[in-house]
């Protein structure tokens, strides 16, 4: 447990410590944070359908049984076929989306990287890279790399990429309209009245349903998923017009709609509020169908720099009031380690590859349900990997 607190708790120190802005502190902390994200080993909830999948690839018969997105079966078959140990594959995998998800964090939150680490490991690390929704992970990898046509506008090169993130994650879908005003002026005025527009709207989950699948789902395939998202979602928690979440984002909604000017002058600017306006906007979407959360997982890079850079409109002694409040933000969004199995205990790859023990499938698959302190509590989302 103390791992967990330690990986984000230390930025936070980080901030405040001159010393650690030099490169060799900053990368020390990010190569010990990824083998901790990046090495879990029986922690997590997909990798027995992903180990299934790929102990039981067929050489003689490709794609029988399997029906989802076509791009991370195709990407597993080289490592299946050399006999690469699923685990190699899978910590492989994870540390290469890792390593474009910090430098792309990096590049956006420039001098307030451990503010943005800060927040990012708690309220989205611990879900990407330990529970670790792979293909969706992989996708939204894939993605960040489009951002770069967008500003240079390319849109060969802009769609070609998003095209190949959704063969990953069909949710990747949620880019296609971002290269027609990621780039742009937006006037802060249809913001707030789009906003306003939404989570009232929205809030009805028969109607966004209508919506999304008018929008979405002229393909059959993508209007499938969309359906089975929508029936696979938590209806307990559809439609919440106010909570927690709701107040929290709103509040850095205002924020950032006060100092839209001053954001658009900095480098960067104008994309990052964009994208952290989309996923405050998407916000909505996602509590009334909690599935479609996926969606904000694209954006949460621009969020998470854009509340980042909210540091700098503060006074000395507001600024440490303001990265205070963000650390408890982070302690908060830490608190699904407490609620499910999927994090407690960790266990980490390396300490049984030194060894030279590999547990059964079987083994592992039942390791954490069954010690995990939480298990009693655990209320199990059945929203994995669809």
């Amino acid at each position: 447990m103390a791992l967990y607190f330690l990986s984000f708790c230390t930025a936070y120190a980080f901030v405040f410590i001159k010393q650690a802005n030099k490169p060799a502190w900053f990368r020390t902390y990010v190569v010990l944070l990824c083998l901790f994200l990046c090495f879990g080993y029986m922690t997590g909830t997909d990798w027995r359908v992903y180990e299934d999948i790929y102990t039981h690839i067929n050489f003689n018969n490709l794609f029988y049984n399997y029906f989802q997105e076509p791009g991370y079966y195709i990407y597993m078959l080289p490592f299946r076929f050399l006999n690469i140990d699923f685990f190699v594959f899978f910590i492989f995998t994870k540390v290469l989306c890792y390593i474009t998800i910090v430098c792309k964090l990096i590049t956006y939150c420039e001098r307030f990287k451990y503010i943005g680490l800060m927040y990012f490991i708690p309220c989205y690390g611990f879900y990407l890279f330990i529970d670790n929704p792979m293909r969706n992970l992989i996708a939204v990898s894939i993605a960040l790399y489009a951002f770069r046509f967008l500003v240079e506008r390319k849109p060969i090169h802009y769609f070609i990429i998003v095209i190949i993130a959704m063969t990953f994650h069909t949710s990747a879908c949620i880019m296609i309209p971002a290269y027609f005003y990621m780039n742009k002026d937006l006037s802060t005025k249809k913001i707030i009245f789009l906003y306003i527009a939404i989570n009232v709207l929205f809030a009805n989950r028969t109607l966004l349903a209508l919506i999304i699948s008018n929008v979405f789902g002229s393909i059959p395939y993508v209007a499938g998923k969309i359906n089975s998202y929508i029936e696979s979602s938590n209806t307990e928690g559809g439609g919440r017009v106010i909570s927690l979440g709701f107040i929290i984002f709103f509040t850095f909604f205002i924020l950032l709609c006060f100092y839209k000017s001053q954001i658009y002058k900095m480098k960067n600017g104008k994309i990052i509020w964009n994208g952290a306006i989309t996923f405050l906007i998407l916000y909505r979407l996602a509590t009334t169908i909690e599935v479609f959360m996926r969606f904000q997982l694209y954006y949460m890079i621009f969020f998470v720099a854009g509340i980042s850079y909210l540091t700098v409109f503060f006074t000395e002694r507001s600024k440490k009031i303001y990265i205070s409040y963000l650390l408890g933000l982070s302690v908060i969004g830490s608190n699904q380690i407490f609620s499910t199995w999927r994090y407690l205990p960790y266990t980490n790859y390396l300490t049984y590859a030194v060894k030279g023990e590999f547990p059964s499938y079987s083994f592992r698959s039942a390791y954490n349900p069954n010690n995990s302190p939480y298990k009693s509590k655990n209320k199990e989302n059945k929203n994995n990997e669809k």
